[in-house]
């Protein structure tokens, strides 16, 4: 029975549902402020499907590689397993694009449709010269980590709703508070990643100027723009109360504590659960904060 439950725990973690689940979360948050119609179901089962599928396909073409790390060595052991998942969630994927092809697809749609997941695909798929793919120009990851997951959970619900009229300034600010709560979240990965990314000559931030410098500055800098950017969310979106506030503010708060208290000895779950972990309950945080 242990060893059965060891077995679904790791699959959860390492084939990434966990991840997966975290990006749905941000669809049912922007629903639910932005009031979206007619129901997204079957979006943010789309939007599992695909960060399952991208994330393990990443992992995957990794794992191709010697490598010490426990994860990809697990991948390595289980590649039939992998390859199996990765077909079956491409068709259920298939099936979600063929039954909203209108949608998807439409004349207003056509180019985010097709530009998120191909820049997506891009970031870990080698197709530029010397077998590099857009996550090997480190400059990039933080901000194209950043767009691709703020632009597909706030921007594509919106384009895929049939609500006659949108609050432009609701959009931008929910838009603008994800992006730089994902770029400090994708910040902190950098720094944990550090060794391999100076190993293959990935110059990420801090890779350039050390990953000391990188957490002191940018617990400050992250929480400054958290917190500009929390309060633009309250007054776009109306938030008055004392409670709206803190449940806005919190994030931010919880953002500070992960910079200031790093630790480089968490092993790969203990970190994803600690801080992938805050993004579903940031969003219910802020479904908290509109349901008032």
């Amino acid at each position: 029975m242990k060893n059965i439950f060891l077995k679904l725990f790791f699959i959860f973690f390492y084939c990434n549902f966990f991840i997966a689940l975290c990006a749905t979360s941000l669809i049912y948050e922007t629903g639910f402020l932005l009031h979206l119609i007619p129901r997204y179901d079957w979006f943010a089962l789309l939007i599992f499907c695909c960060v399952l599928n991208i994330y393990t396909f990443h992992y995957f073409l990794k794992s191709r590689k010697a490598n010490t790390d426990k994860r990809l060595q697990w991948y390595a052991e289980n590649k039939v397993f992998i390859l199996t998942l990765l077909i079956s969630v491409s068709f259920l994927i298939t099936y979600l694009i063929i039954s909203h092809f209108n949608l998807l697809f439409s004349k207003s749609n056509f180019f985010w449709s097709l530009f998120i997941p191909v820049l997506s695909i891009a970031y870990s798929f080698p197709f530029l010269p010397g077998g590099k793919a857009l996550r090997h120009i480190g400059w990039l990851k933080l901000p194209l980590l950043s767009f691709v997951w703020s632009f597909a959970t706030v921007v594509l619900p919106v384009f895929y709703s049939e609500k006659a009229t949108m609050n432009l300034p609701q959009v931008l600010s929910l838009f603008t508070n994800r992006f730089f709560s994902i770029m400090a979240l994708a910040m902190l990965f950098n720094v944990r990643d550090y060794e391999e990314d100076k190993k293959e000559n990935v110059v990420t931030p801090a890779v350039a100027f050390g990953t000391q410098k990188i957490l002191f500055y940018g617990k400050g800098f992250m929480l400054f723009f958290n917190l500009i950017t929390g309060l633009l969310l309250c007054r776009y979106f109306n938030f008055h109360f004392t409670l709206q506030y803190i449940a806005v503010i919190l994030p931010a708060l919880f953002l500070f504590l992960l910079f200031h208290f790093f630790r480089f000895s968490r092993n790969e779950i203990e970190f994803s659960i600690l801080h992938d972990g805050l993004i579903p309950v940031k969003a219910l945080l802020l479904i908290f904060a509109a349901s008032i």
